[in-house]
C-alpha cells in the first residue's frame, strides 16, 4: 500500500511534466524561468470552539506559513499546534482532561536552477504529538522539485527524494522506533476560482521497508473582507508505525479564521 501511494504521486507528476514539457517544446522557444520578485507572504489561521451543556468540551488549532521567493532561492515555513480538552467525570469530580496535543514544524528550501522551473531543495520536519505514543518524530530529506505549471488561475508543483527519518517512543508504548533512510514525495495543487476563493490540495508521503507516513489536505479559502478570509479544511494523517493500541488514521475538519499579515 506505502509503495502504491508513492508510485501514484510520481506517476501523476511524470505524466503532467511530461504534457508541460511538450507544451514547452511547441510554443515557447526557451522554459519560462521562476521571476525574482523578493516577494515575502505569511499568513496566520486560528480556530477555537468550545461547548458546554450536556458535551463539555474546548479545542484551539492554529496555523502559519511563510514563504518568500527571491531571484535564486526560495523558502517555506509551516508550524501546526492542536489542542482539546474534554471534560470527564472521574470518582464522582468533573475533570478537564487533554484529548489532543500536537505541534508541527516543517520548513523547505529550494535553489533555483537557472533558465528552468525545476529546483533543488532541502526539507526538514518535527513533529510532536502527546497521544500517538512518540516522544517526538523527525525527517530530513533533499532531491528534485519542480513547478510543472503556473498560471493566473492556478499551479501545479511536486518534489521527491531520499532522506532520514528518526522517532523517539515512549516507555509505556508499543510503538517501534523507525530510524534509517526513507523517500519522501509531494505534490500540491492549487485552483483560484475568482479573487476571493482558492482551492488547495496538497499530498505527502514518507515511506521505507517498515513504516508509511501521509498525509492529505484539502482545502477552500475565502477571502471576508481586507485581509480576513475563513478557511474550509479538511486533513488526514496515516501512520502506520503508531503501534496497535493506536489508530493509524487521523483526521480533522475544521472551519477556521485566516488572516494574511504579508
Amino acid at each position: 500500500m506505502k509503495y502504491l501511494i508513492l508510485f501514484i504521486i510520481l506517476l501523476t507528476a511524470k505524466s503532467v511534466f511530461a504534457k508541460q514539457g511538450t507544451m514547452h517544446i511547441l510554443y515557447f522557444p526557451e522554459p519560462p524561468s521562476y521571476e525574482g520578485n523578493d516577494e515575502l507572504s505569511m499568513v496566520g489561521e486560528f480556530g477555537f470552539l468550545m461547548a458546554d451543556g450536556n458535551t463539555n468540551t474546548s479545542s484551539v488549532t492554529a496555523n502559519i506559513n511563510t514563504t518568500q521567493e527571491f531571484s535564486d532561492w526560495g523558502y517555506q515555513i509551516i508550524g501546526n499546534a492542536l489542542y482539546k480538552q474534554n471534560q470527564q467525570e472521574v470518582q464522582g469530580k468533573k475533570t478537564n482532561t487533554a484529548s489532543a496535543q500536537k505541534l508541527f514544524v516543517s520548513s523547505q528550501m529550494d535553489h533555483k536552477l537557472a533558465g528552468t522551473n525545476n529546483r533543488v531543495f532541502l526539507y526538514g520536519e518535527y513533529e510532536n504529538n502527546r497521544f500517538n505514543g512518540f516522544h517526538y518524530q523527525a525527517a530530513l530529506a533533499a532531491g528534485w522539485t519542480s513547478r510543472v505549471w503556473r498560471d493566473k488561475c492556478s499551479e501545479l508543483k511536486y518534489s521527491v527524494g531520499p532522506g532520514y527519518a528518526v522517532s523517539k517512543v515512549k516507555a509505556d508504548s508499543n510503538n517501534e522506533a523507525n530510524k534509517g533512510l526513507i523517500v519522501r514525495a509531494a505534490i500540491e495543487y492549487k485552483r483560484k476560482f475568482s479573487e476571493q476563493a482558492t482551492f488547495r490540495q496538497f499530498i505527502s508521503a514518507e515511506s521505507d521497508h517498515e513504516f508509511t507516513k501521509t498525509k492529505s489536505e484539502t482545502s477552500l479559502s475565502t477571502k471576508l473582507t481586507g485581509k480576513l478570509g475563513m478557511k474550509l479544511s479538511f486533513i488526514m494523517d496515516f501512520d502506520s508505525s503508531v503501534g496497535p493500541h493506536n489508530e493509524s488514521l487521523d483526521t480533522e475538519a475544521a472551519i477556521s479564521l485566516i488572516y494574511q499579515f504579508l
